[in-house]
């Protein structure tokens, strides 16, 4: 069983006005340095993925705790030169919560939000035909 109750995923994209030569060598301090980041704060699962105009991430956390994201936001922003923006997005698996992060160099944002336990009124609802049969258990009761 996955012993981890929280994920982070992690999404830097580069400026125009950057050159190929610049991304690279951006890219590859950037993966670095969120890597030691990442490892200090206990994650677990590290894995990138770059994508040419962009860097993604993807790790875990045994426990959800607001405050290690939020230490992780600071410090990224810290290591974001110009012309790299960032988006995180943790996801409590539990699903009471999600966190959103803007991050900028030197400066970073947040957004909770809750995650309703039934849906918003007014969604589409996909019918798939019929209902799934009574498990044995069930047809025992």
């Amino acid at each position: 069983m996955d012993k981890n109750r929280s994920e982070l995923f992690g999404r830097f994209s580069y400026d125009d006005s950057l050159t190929y030569e610049d991304l690279l060598a951006i890219e590859e301090n950037l993966t670095a340095d969120l890597t030691a980041l990442l490892l200090r704060a206990d994650a677990a699962h590290l894995d990138f993925t770059p994508l040419g105009d962009a860097l993604m991430f993807q790790c875990a956390f045994e426990a959800h705790k607001l405050y290690v994201y939020r230490k992780i936001a600071m410090e990224a922003a810290v290591l974001l030169p110009s012309g790299v923006r960032g988006q995180m997005l943790c996801l409590d698996k539990d699903l009471n919560s999600l966190h959103i992060y803007w991050l900028r160099a030197g400066q970073w944002q947040e957004e909770e939000r809750t995650v309703p336990l039934e849906p918003p009124p007014g969604l589409r609802v996909w019918r798939t035909g019929e209902p799934a049969p009574a498990s044995r258990d069930q047809e025992a009761e």
